[in-house]
């Protein structure tokens, strides 16, 4: 009798039993839908909703799909806020929330658009649309699309997850088209600061930008023969050279910048601006070794730079004008300081004037000695302990390593590399961070840390310190937080002219600015990890994103105030 019962009630609830497998399994498969179909899908129904503005006329798999994720269980309260763009302005916001989806995308993209009535395809391409999903406890999932593409997206970064050795020449390339633009047609100078939120760039000319940029230019001439590169480097260089004093107690150093509309110059010289012109100078000079007029220059500015350096290698950075009266600033600077060994270290090896390699050591003393009493993470006068400056010190050691192997300059240069590495974020969930350095929030700083890096490869690989992959390791992270943090084709949604912006190194999270050394950093230290490469490689990252299937339950759920 049991038996029969059992039997019974078995065949009683079969049906709803299997009913309830099917949906699970329905679930199931249905949670295999990856990141990349969801956002496509959110786009081309919001891009739908924004054309046609009419509710029976947006039919696409969303609505479906949106079926299929319905989850009886589990209380369903979308969250959605959009924003539009049109040819980088703002048009409006629109937020929406409730247990459809369709129908809380539909009432926020009809409010972001503010009225605008998007009548054709080609209108609609000229539209971004910026959109989020709120969900618990206070996160934020969101994307952007370029046209009918959408992309991942945090903050106002489109994020990189895949780099590979295309990606990078695709980046560099754009770089340099964006460095060529910022040079001053009638003076061949550049400015420091484009800002992308306005579509204006500073008036000085700044010398140790453009020689940074030439010096740019150079390498990436010297990675690929470029006859359109070839010819800016004559007027470049011109530029630099009218920027030297040739008479008064600061002849060889270099004026910090030039008013192009008034020709006139700062009267301001500095250590790090005429440093970074020697590197450049001497980069001319392997290029046209029968035009004595670089070398030449580099040497005076040279002979400055020894006038600098106290008897302690103690270095005074700043030498200012006013109405023919010189005063100086003694206030201590770790970058300039580095910078003037980096100088004086390539001039003796290019000239073996033995005065360049004792100036170079008397400055290398002190900064090992900093080194020596505060650890690798060094400051100044002018900033706090911070990784760009320690970084400055192991560049310079570099340099003066190649032609002095005094075993304290390895050693130290190990101390603060070994430092730096330890000090960059390596948090693969978190992609918005994952690969700058702890201090460092802006392009500049770490894609100088990245060309140091880029230096650092080789010199340990030739010196045989041993694990050096770790440095190149360490390039492949940070050089794919440089190109999330650029402007591209996918990053320009929000700024009037991407043309102009196109290839540049956003400065920092909180601005639209464009900082030109920043550019020539990124490109460096790009084009040193390109170089550095074993033979072969092809993809040098791979950032996995969270499974669309652990995140979607929440995305459902919301955030409720």
């Amino acid at each position: 009798m049991r038996l029969i019962v059992t039997m019974c009630v078995t065949i009683l609830f079969m049906p709803l039993v299997q009913a309830d497998v099917a949906e699970t399994k329905l679930e199931n498969e249905t949670l295999q839908i990856n990141h990349q179909t969801f956002r496509q899908e959110v786009v081309r129904y919001v891009r739908d909703v924004a054309i046609s503005n009419k509710d029976d006329e947006t039919k696409t798999a969303l609505t479906t799909l949106e079926k299929e994720w319905n989850n009886h269980s589990q209380q369903t309260h979308w969250r959605v806020h959009i924003t539009s763009f049109h040819q980088g302005q703002e048009v409006g916001k629109g937020e929406a929330s409730g247990a459809s989806l369709t129908e809380a995308l539909q009432q926020a993209t009809k409010t972001s658009l503010n009225g605008k009535i998007i009548k054709s395809k080609t209108d609609l391409d000229d539209y971004y649309f910026k959109i989020s999903f709120d969900y618990h406890p206070d996160h934020v999932y969101s994307m952007v699309n370029n046209e009918d593409k959408a992309y991942e997206l945090q903050g106002d970064r489109v994020i990189i997850r895949h780099v590979d050795k295309e990606r990078i020449k695709q980046q560099i390339k754009q770089s340099k088209a964006y460095l060529l633009r910022t040079i001053n047609g009638d003076y061949a100078g550049v400015f420091k600061f484009y800002d992308a939120e306005h579509d204006s760039s500073e008036h000085l000319l700044r010398t140790t930008y453009s020689a940074t940029t030439l010096n740019t230019l150079i390498r990436l001439n010297q990675f690929q023969k470029d006859i359109e590169l070839q010819s800016y480097f004559d007027e470049m260089a011109q530029f630099l050279l009218d920027r030297q004093l040739t008479s008064g107690p600061n002849a060889g150093g270099f004026d910090y910048g030039v008013d192009p509309d008034t020709d006139k110059e700062t009267c301001r010289i500095v250590v790090g601006t005429t440093s970074k012109t020697i590197f450049t100078l001497l980069l001319l000079h392997q290029m046209n070794p029968d035009e004595e007029k670089y070398l030449k220059s580099a040497q005076s500015a040279g002979d400055w730079l020894l006038k600098m350096v106290n008897d302690d290698g103690v270095v005074t950075p700043v030498a200012q004008c006013d109405n023919d009266k010189w005063t100086y600033n003694d206030k201590q600077s770790i970058l300039y300081s580095g910078q003037v060994v980096s100088a004086l270290s390539r001039l003796y090896a290019t000239t073996h004037n033995a005065d360049y390699l004792d100036g170079a050591k008397l400055v290398a003393s002190q900064l090992v000695r900093e080194v020596g009493l505060h650890g690798a993470l060094v400051g100044d006068d002018y900033r706090p302990a911070n990784s760009i400056s320690s970084s400055w010190i192991m560049m310079a050691l570099i340099d003066l390593a190649k032609v002095d192997p005094t075993p304290v300059y390895q050693k130290t240069i190990l101390q603060i590399a070994d430092m730096l590495v330890e000090r960059q974020i390596d948090q693969p969930d978190d992609a918005y961070n994952h690969g700058r350095y702890l201090d460092a929030m802006t392009t500049s700083g770490n894609g100088w840390i990245n060309e140091v890096m880029g230096e650092m490869v080789p010199f340990c690989e030739q010196q045989k310190l041993g694990d050096c992959d770790q440095y190149r390791e360490a390039m492949h992270k940070t050089s794919r937080w440089l190109l999330q943090n650029t402007y591209n084709e996918n990053n320009t949604y929000n700024i009037s002219n991407p043309k102009q912006a196109m290839g540049g190194f956003i400065n920092n999270f909180s601005s639209q600015k464009v900082r030109t050394d920043a550019v020539c950093h990124g490109v460096n230290g790009l084009l040193s990890m390109l170089e550095n490469e074993p033979e072969g490689t092809e993809v040098f990252m791979d950032l996995p994103e969270r499974p669309l299937a652990e995140l979607l339950p929440l995305l459902r759920a919301g955030e409720y105030d």
